[in-house]
C-alpha cells in the first residue's frame, strides 16, 4: 500500500516557492516534507556555491512541488525559472539508447551484434550493442583522455568534433578490460551509438531522437542541438573558480552521449515514458528493466595498472540506458555548467528531477540532493 502525501501552499524560510497541482487531481503537498526538501536544496545550494537550483517532485495522488531556489544568471540576478532550458548533458544517454531499443524492435538491429561489423578495426570490436549500452564494453571513455581535455577547455568548449573524432581518441588508449570484463561508464559508448543510429537509418541520430521521441511525447521544451546557441529563456551554466559563465558549448563533444537540451517538465514527461516504457514494446521494455544489475562505481572497473583509478557516474545498479538509485530508475548527467538528474518510482509513478546550474563542485550534486530527497519520499509513497 501507498500512503499519499497531501499539499497546501505553504511560504518556508521566507522564500518563493511555486507548487502545481493540476496534473494531481488537485492534490496537495505535504508541507512538512516540502520544508524538509527545500531545506536539503538549500543546503546543496550553499554547500557547493551552486547560483540555482531547480527541484520537481510529482506524485500521482499526493501532489507536486517545483522549488526553484537561486539565480539562472548571477551577472543579471536573474532568478532561476521552471520554464527556463536547461543542458541535460548524460541524460541523452538514455535518449540516445531508446532509439536503438526501438530499431531492434523493429528488427533492424540485435543487442547481440559486435560493434567490429560497424566499426572495423576498432579497440575491443567484439563488444556488442548491448555492451555499449550498459557501459560493460571496456572502450575507455575519450573524456577521461587528458589531451581531449586540454583542447576541449582550450578551445573555450567551441571546437567542432566529429563523432569519429571522439572515437579516435578513444582508440589511442588502452581498453579498460575486455567486452563484458567489468563496468566503467564511458562517453565513447554512446557516441558509437549513435554513430550506429545513423548507420542503419541514414539520418542522425538527433533527427532520430526528434521524430522517435521528442515529437511523439510533446516535449516543446526539448532538442538535439548542433551548434553552442542555447535556446531563450535559458538557465545560465557555471565552472571553474573563481567562478565563470560557460553557458555556450558546441554540442559535437558529446554527441549521442551528452548533446541535449531540455526543460524540467519535459524532463518530467521523459521520465514517466523511460521508467514505464512508453515508447517501446512490453516485451522490449521488460529487457530494459531486466538488464539493470548491480555495478561498483566508485572505483569503476579498469584492469590497467598503469592508469589511476577512476570514480564514475553513482548508480545502484545500471542496464541498458538506465540506472537505479534508491529504488527509483532513470538517469544522471553532467555537462559543462551544469549537472541534472531524471528519476521514476516504478510502483507509484512519482518522478524527481533536479537541475543544478554549476559543474565540478562535489560527487554529484543532483544525485546527493535526490538521495536524501529519496529517504524521505520513499517512506510516504
Amino acid at each position: 500500500m501507498y500512503k499519499k502525501l497531501s499539499c497546501m501552499a505553504l511560504a518556508v524560510f521566507g522564500l518563493a516557492f511555486f507548487l502545481s497541482c493540476g496534473d494531481n487531481g488537485g492534490n496537495k503537498f505535504d508541507p512538512v516534507v516540502e520544508a524538509e526538501l527545500r531545506e536539503i536544496v538549500r543546503s546543496y545550494k550553499e554547500e557547493f556555491g551552486i547560483p540555482g537550483i531547480l527541484a520537481g517532485v510529482w506524485i500521482p495522488g499526493g501532489g507536486s512541488l517545483i522549488i526553484e531556489d537561486g539565480l539562472s544568471d548571477i551577472e543579471t540576478n536573474a532568478p532561476i525559472r521552471k520554464d527556463e532550458h536547461v543542458r541535460i548533458g548524460s541524460v541523452t544517454k538514455s535518449f540516445t539508447v531508446t532509439v536503438i531499443l526501438q530499431l531492434v524492435g523493429e528488427g533492424r538491429l540485435n543487442l547481440d551484434d559486435t560493434l567490429e561489423s560497424y566499426l572495423p578495426g576498432i579497440e575491443n570490436g567484439s563488444a556488442t550493442i548491448a555492451e555499449l549500452a550498459n557501459m560493460r564494453s571496456g572502450i575507455f571513455s575519450y573524456t577521461e583522455d587528458a589531451d581531449f581535455v586540454t583542447e576541449f577547455v582550450e578551445s573555450d568548449f567551441l571546437r567542432v568534433w566529429t563523432d569519429q573524432e571522439l572515437v579516435d581518441v578513444a582508440d589511442g588508449n588502452v581498453p579498460y578490460f575486455p567486452p563484458g570484463g567489468g563496468w566503467h561508464y564511458s562517453n565513447t559508448n554512446t557516441v558509437i551509438l549513435g554513430m550506429i543510429v545513423e548507420e542503419v537509418t541514414g539520418r542522425s541520430v538527433g533527427e532520430e531522437i526528434t521524430d522517435r521521441i521528442i515529437r511523439p511525447l510533446g516535449l516543446g521544451g526539448t532538442s538535439y542541438p548542433t551548434t553552442p546557441d542555447m535556446p531563450e529563456p535559458f538557465v545560465h551554466g557555471y565552472g571553474f573558480d573563481p567562478i565563470e559563465d560557460i553557458s555556450f558549448t558546441d554540442p559535437s563533444s558529446s554527441a549521442g552521449s551528452g548533446a541535449m537540451i531540455s526543460k524540467l517538465h519535459d524532463l518530467r514527461k521523459w521520465g514517466v515514458a523511460l521508467g514505464s516504457g512508453t515508447l517501446l514494446s512490453e516485451e522490449l521494455q521488460a529487457e530494459r528493466i531486466n538488464s539493470l544489475t548491480p555495478i561498483v562505481f566508485n572505483p569503476c572497473d579498469d584492469d590497467d595498472p598503469e592508469r589511476p583509478k577512476r570514480s564514475c557516474p553513482e548508480y545502484d545498479e545500471y542496464g541498458l540506458g538506465i540506472g537505479e538509485l534508491s529504488g527509483w530508475i532513470g538517469h544522471t548527467g553532467e555537462y559543462v555548467g551544469y549537472t541534472n538528474l531524471v528519476m521514476y518510482e516504478p510502483e507509484s509513478g512519482s518522478v524527481v528531477v533536479i537541475v543544478a546550474n554549476r559543474f565540478g563542485v562535489g560527487a554529484h550534486v543532483p544525485t546527493a540532493i535526490f538521495k536524501d530527497f529519496a529517504a524521505i519520499l520513499n517512506q510516504e509513497l
